[in-house]
């Protein structure tokens, strides 16, 4: 069972005014970590309300614009016949606190997905009752303005609480190996936070590969997170549809699409995405197409710089046999500051240098 993780958020005040709902107390700001496991690509995230209750009643109704300070940029307005008025607009904002992304304008609505501070939102609109409409994974969705900034934050430097009896005890706890062979084992238990949207890792994995996301974006680099942290029950219902999959479509026996299957996807217990430590990076222009990550800026400037951040690029091209998988330029391993750059600069898969350097 996962357990739930509980961080302070960043105290940051919101720069945005939403005329109409001054003073307005809402409880969609979240403690983190009250959303559950991110997803992996292709799937829709199917969310469990955890948060803390939301009572707050609707905002009284305005036709106000947002306060921005620049010229005002509505291009339509759409009465919607739910008590509010709709308004285009095209605008860049940030998450001030961790936040819920819901289906529809309205705490009673489905939540979808969190922003944690600092997050972009690309706002599409806003509504007359206080929430910005926005594009998100694809759709829209709706979050609470009052939470929204123009400029990004400056936020503080977060540690890790560790708690009291905790998995990982040290940091060299975190060089093993997850594989095919190498299943976690039943006492397995972690606490997760979110890296990047939905996404979640291992708390410690976590903060480091949030800061290294921060030190790309800092060198001009976008990267997206396309897969974290898996559920062991997730993954045995990718692994099984996957199979259904090549059986029904291709026509292969069991056997077959089982071989054909464990060649991109690992058996459930068997995914280092199951122990919270991996995480799938690309650029957001390839999210579709994972081998031309390797012909990016984004791929060059992981490669040279993922170890300072205590990860490692896993399934290295030429140790197919070794490895048990394809060679995947976007999948990065959390192992620990303290191995990831012997480990890189070795030119070694994880299973070769802890055969020769650690038995």
């Amino acid at each position: 069972m996962r357990l739930k993780y509980k961080r302070a958020a960043a105290a940051v005040l919101a720069a945005v005014t939403l005329s109409g709902c001054a003073g307005r107390q809402t409880e969609e700001k979240l403690q983190s970590g009250d959303a559950p496991a991110g997803t992996v690509p292709a799937v829709t995230s199917a969310f469990v309300e955890e948060t803390a209750p939301e009572t707050t009643p609707a905002a009284p109704e305005t036709t106000a614009p947002i306060t921005t300070g620049g010229p005002e940029s509505v291009i339509t307005a759409t009465e919607t016949g739910e008590g509010y008025t709709v308004y285009d607009r095209s605008e860049t904002r940030y998450s001030t606190d961790t936040v819920n992304i819901r289906e529809l304008p309205s705490t009673e609505s489905k939540v979808v997905g969190q922003f944690n501070p600092g997050d972009e939102a690309n706002v599409t609109g806003y509504t007359s009752t206080g929430w910005l409409r926005i594009s998100y994974n694809g759709a829209t969705a709706y979050v609470f303005g009052e939470y929204f900034s123009e400029i990004k934050p400056e936020l503080p430097e977060q540690d890790v609480v560790i708690p009291e009896g905790y998995y990982f005890s040290s940091p060299s706890d975190y060089f093993f190996i997850v594989n095919k062979e190498n299943f976690l084992p039943e006492d397995y238990a972690i606490e997760t936070d979110f890296v990047q949207g939905s996404y979640e890792l291992e708390i410690v994995a976590a903060k480091h590969c949030k800061d290294m996301i921060a030190a790309a974006e800092k060198d001009g680099i976008d990267l997206k997170v396309l897969s974290a942290y898996r559920t062991v029950d997730y993954q045995k219902k990718l692994f099984e549809r996957n199979v259904n999959s090549r059986m029904e479509d291709d026509g292969m026996t069991y056997d077959e699409a089982y071989y054909d299957v464990s060649i991109n996807i690992a058996p459930p217990g068997g995914s280092e995405h199951n122990a919270g430590l991996a995480v799938d990076i690309i650029d957001r222009n390839h999210w579709d197409t994972y081998t031309a990550f390797e012909d990016t800026k984004e791929f060059e400037w992981l490669y040279a710089h993922c170890a300072e951040y205590g990860f490692i690029l896993r399934y290295l091209k030429g140790k197919e046999d070794i490895t048990g998988y394809i060679y995947e330029p976007w999948h990065y391993r959390y192992v620990g500051t303290e191995y990831a750059s012997a480990v890189m600069a070795s030119g070694l898969c994880l299973e070769e240098y802890i055969g020769q350097n650690m038995t």
